[in-house]
Parts: C-alpha cells; structure tokens; sequence
C-alpha cells in the first residue's frame, strides 16, 4: 500500500549507521525443521547483486559499502482455495558466506506492475541483509498476480491469502537453501517484517505461524515488525467513508479493495460485478481495465485517478456501497471484516508495531484496533511516531528495524 518509499535518505543512513544491534531476547531456540523437509520448486534465475546495483535501483544512487548476493528467482506451489497455483519468490545471501544463522522474510508494499516484486525488483530488506552487518538469508515472495504469476488474478488486500502464500515462500527457498545456499544452523532465528500492505502480511504470518505449529517449527520465528499496515480492513474503510467527499490520498486503494474481494469470494462475484461497486463515470474511465494489465505502478495508477477527478469516495464508489444498510455495503463490510487480523489469536512471539499518527494512507485507528483486542499482551510493542506521512513514516520504520532501535 506504498504510495512512494521515499527510501533514499534511508539508504544513506544505512550506510552511515556504524554496526546493526543484534536481538537481545534470550528464549529458548526453536525445535529444529525436519531435515528431510522439501518443497517443490523451479530456479528460473540465478544473479547476482552488488550493494551498489541495490542503491541504484532503489534510490538512484550508486554507493559500494554493502556486499555482493546472490539472488535465486524460483518457482513455487501454493493454494488459493482449494487450487494448486505456481507462485514465484526469490531468495538471497551474501555471495561470500559459507554458514548462516539469520533469515528475513520481507513481505513487500502494494505493487501494482508486474515486476514490483522481489524477484524481479531490488527491495529494502534486500539491501539491509546484504549490508555489512547483517549477513542474513533474505526471503521474498512476489505475491499472486506478480512476477511470474502476472497471468493469475490478483488479490491484493486479501492479507490471510498472502500470508499462506508467503509461508510457502519461505518452505520452498528453505529446501533451496539447504541444497544450494550456506550451511544453515539448525537452530535458525527468522524475523519476518513489512510495511504497509506488508505490515498486515507480516502479521498474517505470525498469526499463521501461532495457530499451526508444523509451520512454527519449520519457520522458527523470532520476532515480527509490522509498520503502518491495514489490520483491520473495516476500520480503515470506515475511517474514509465517513468523509466520502474528501480528497483521498491513496484513491486507488478502494478499487485495490474491491477487486480482491470479488476475486477471493465467487459466491458474492456470482451475484455482483464491478458495475455494482463503481461509478459509471469511472467504469467508463477504463483505468479498472489499467489496473488488471499489470502494466502501471500505483503511483501511476493513483495519478490516473486523481487526473480524471476521481480521488473521494462518492467520486469512486457507487449508491449501493456509500449507503449504510443496502444488501451490497452489508456483504462488503462482512468480507473486508473475515480479513480482520487483530481477533481470534494471541500472539506469544514477540511482535513490534510501528505506526505515525499522521499517516492518512493507512490511518492509525488500524493501530488502535489492535491495542484494542491484544491489550495487555507482554509480547507486543508499540512504536508511535507523531508525525511523517506514509512513504516519510516508511522511512523510520526501515531505518529503526535495521538500527536494531526496535
């Protein structure tokens, strides 16, 4: 749900920082995964990245104090229902180390094109792991829809469906791993974080991850950090539909919405279509039809609306959705609340939530629905900045994960 990460000045302090602060926390190392664990998979690509590639990509600046790391783009299976879908990831090492101990596993932003995703598309995390001071494992699912998949629907807030399909991410690039990677210990640390859209995948991992325990031990998760995600789908659109004829400054996040809905429940897409969720004007904008190419960022996107005058609410929605009550805002709000990531769990890994005040792309009521429902929890932190919209607030959270200040 990136509008811009503007991650340059990040990178440069990266670069500046001195040594990373390791975690302090002393628990017990998990129960090793079973060596015989394998997961399907496919190498389609194996490169390499220097640390300057990474800065340039990501910042459009070229500075060499990081490492060299291999980058393995794969195929993988996963599921969406009960249909076996072939995903694509990549996962990556510094080109020089011969043991590891360290995995992280970036859940990405919201991408729109098709090659916005880490196997084809350097990453924040990416950078960080190879840094001098880290040294880690980095994992990277694509997401449905992205990468190699760019043929299959996309279902883009559908947090649960994500974070499953992450967690098959990371099951296939452990088996490539242990047969192409650096000596892995047995008793790994995995720390699992996002920002934005995946700030609330990450937190459908650790969810996963706490419900299910073959994937708690396969995963050995040592600690989660969430920045600014959308936990609580209701409460986020609730927050702009009360005001439907304010600007919004993420526009394409209500069309974003509603697609994943319709492509992840075929019960409510028998019954409804897009006609019933938009205004005509923008059903005959044909930037709906933009969107399903794959082919434009959402910033572009974003711009596209914002250029036809599409940029509130009752600008982008329909009757039936903007009035309380009516069969179709019912069934939409049912749907957008089974997505509700702060309910039915309680998280005993250790979980930083990072959010600024100011953030009016994922609001901080998606923050305070989770103090809500997990308070009092020991395992929970909680980072507030007071001010920085979301790219500026991305900013922060970066820096403080790889500073070790959370």
């Amino acid at each position: 749900m990136k509008y811009y990460l503007k991650i340059t000045s990040a990178l440069l302090a990266i670069l500046f920082l001195g040594s990373c602060q390791k975690d302090s926390d002393t628990d017990d190392a998990p129960e090793p995964a079973e060596s015989n664990t394998q997961e399907w998979y496919q190498i389609v690509k194996i490169d390499t990245l220097s640390s300057a590639d990474l800065t340039q990509s990501i910042a459009g600046i070229s500075i060499g104090l990081g490492t060299d790391i291999v980058r393995t783009s794969f195929l993988y299976h996963s599921k969406a229902d009960t249909a076996t879908l072939t995903l694509s990831g990549c996962v990556c090492w510094p080109i020089e180390i011969s043991t590891c101990s360290t995995i992280w596993l970036e859940n990405h932003y919201t991408s729109s094109r098709w090659n916005e995703c880490p196997s084809q598309t350097p990453m924040p995390g990416m950078f960080a792991s190879s840094s001098l001071f880290l040294r880690a494992i980095y994992i990277g699912p694509d997401y449905q829809g992205l990468g190699l998949s760019r043929n299959l629907p996309q279902p883009y807030f559908n947090t649960l469906l994500l974070a499953d399909q992450s967690i098959d991410c990371f099951k296939a690039a452990l088996s490539i791993v242990k047969e192409y990677g650096p000596e892995l210990s047995a008793n790994y640390s995995t720390y699992n974080l996002g920002y934005s859209l995946g700030g609330a995948v990450s937190l459908g991992v650790a969810r996963r991850v706490e419900l299910d325990p073959e994937v708690k031990k396969i995963m050995h998760l040592k600690k989660s950090y969430c920045g600014a995600g959308p936990y609580d789908q209701v409460t986020m659109m609730d927050r702009f539909l009360s005001q439907p004829d304010q600007a919004l400054d993420l526009a394409v996040s209500f069309p974003f919405a509603i697609k994943s809905i319709l492509f992840t429940n075929p019960s409510l897409s028998a019954r409804y279509s897009e006609s019933d969720f938009f205004t005509q004007g923008l059903l005959n904008s044909g930037i709906l039809e933009k969107m399903d190419t794959r082919d434009y960022t959402t910033g572009q996107l974003n711009g596209m609306l914002y250029d036809s005058g599409f940029n509130t609410p009752n600008t982008i929605l329909s009757a039936d959705i903007l009035q309380d009550g009516t069969p179709l805002a019912i069934e939409f709000r049912q749907e957008l609340g089974k997505l509700n990531l702060t309910t039915g769990w309680t998280p005993t890994i250790p979980i930083v939530f990072f959010h600024s005040e100011a953030d009016n792309v994922v609001p901080i009521e998606c923050l305070n629905c989770v103090k809500t429902n997990m308070a009092d929890n020991p395992n929970i932190t909680y980072k507030v900045v007071e001010t920085g919209e979301h790219g500026n607030a991305g900013v922060s959270f970066y820096l403080g994960v790889i500073q070790g200040a959370f």
